[in-house]
């Protein structure tokens, strides 16, 4: 039938829709490990602020930032790998 697409026209297709999704996840993981990065530097801040002898105003900037990694850290993981199809609705 003339209305049928060719075989190398599917072909092309797929290989686009491959291409778009392989280069999707490679997106999602590489924000993924900066994320994961954040928080653990976060915590780390955290707790040195914490484990210090004092507190003082260095002490409590680091507590303050730490949180606000691990909060941006997870936000991010949550933006990246949250189904796109919910977005739509």
């Amino acid at each position: 039938m003339s209305s049928d697409i060719s075989d190398e026209e599917l072909q092309r297709a797929v290989r686009r829709a491959v291409r778009a999704e392989i280069d999707r996840l490679v997106g999602r993981l590489f924000w993924t490990v900066v994320a994961l990065v954040g928080i653990y530097a976060g915590f780390g801040l955290v707790l040195m602020g914490f484990n210090a002898a004092g507190w003082n105003v260095v002490t409590v900037a680091f507590v303050v930032l730490g949180i606000a990694l691990v909060g941006q850290g997870i936000r991010t993981l949550l933006l990246k790998w949250w189904p796109d199809d919910l977005d739509a609705a």
